[in-house]
């Protein structure tokens, strides 16, 4: 049985490494439904917080051995205004979802520094 055409919709594709077995998948406890035709993900379900929840699950299992990256998105919503929006979606690094077309800046490990160390205070006020 397909989702139904009021429900909550969120596509992406998948990125190259990652273990996911294509095939419907439904009931989820969660009441969504997980479409995998490889590399094409669609996820239905009765709220955003749903198939965002699912996702999660999905790609922390899938992506866990790959190196953080981003993954573009589409959440169709069949509330009133109904509408699509673009997300990101930030695996690899745990995963994250971001409102937004553009791409996540990734901090790179090996220009990591440590935070600067906590000025003390000069005992008698400024520099008497």
């Amino acid at each position: 049985m397909r989702p139904a055409p009021q429900s909550f919709k969120l596509t992406f594709l998948l990125p190259g490494g990652a273990a996911v077995t294509p095939g419907f998948h439904q009931p989820a406890p969660d009441g969504c439904a997980l479409d995998v035709r490889w590399p094409l993900v669609e996820i239905s379900g009765p709220s955003r917080r749903a198939v965002f929840d699912h996702a999660t699950r999905l790609l922390r299992l899938s992506c866990r051995h790959l190196p953080p990256t981003a993954i573009s998105a589409q959440l169709v919503t069949p509330a009133r205004p109904a509408g699509r929006d673009a997300w990101s979606i930030i695996v690899g690094a745990d995963v994250a979802f971001s409102p937004t077309g553009l791409d996540p800046e990734f901090p790179r490990p090996e220009l990591a520094q440590p935070p600067p160390r906590r000025l003390e205070v000069i005992e008698g006020g400024r520099g008497s």
